[in-house]
């Protein structure tokens, strides 16, 4: 994707913004702000979206591994919303399978 407006292997779609002195990069995927640590290098790519959030794909650079980031907007605004959350938050932790990625960290 060779572009005048591609920085670095940057994809266009979703520009890279600079957040707290440098401390965090800020991407809007699909009208949805995600402001990740720096140690997630770009490019951000976004793999599914449904009705409770957006998953995106990003690489570590402490641990050179791709991860996926999962925002759910408005996961605790209501109580059936934040049930739904923690019980998927719930069995991520004890699914061990090569199809399912677990949860690293949770913010």
């Amino acid at each position: 994707m060779a572009d005048s407006n591609t920085v670095a292997g940057q994809f266009p779609e979703f520009p890279a913004i600079p957040t707290h002195g440098g401390q965090f990069i800020q991407h809007n995927i699909f009208g949805n702000l995600f402001e990740i640590t720096a140690k997630y290098r770009s490019p951000i790519m976004p793999i599914g979206r449904g009705a409770y959030g957006i998953v995106c794909s990003v690489m570590n650079s402490e641990t050179n591994e791709m991860v996926a980031i999962k925002k759910i907007a408005n996961a605790f605004d209501n109580f059936m919303d934040a049930k739904r959350t923690l019980r998927e938050i719930k069995l991520l932790r004890h699914l061990d399978h090569e199809n399912v990625s677990g949860c690293l960290l949770i913010v």
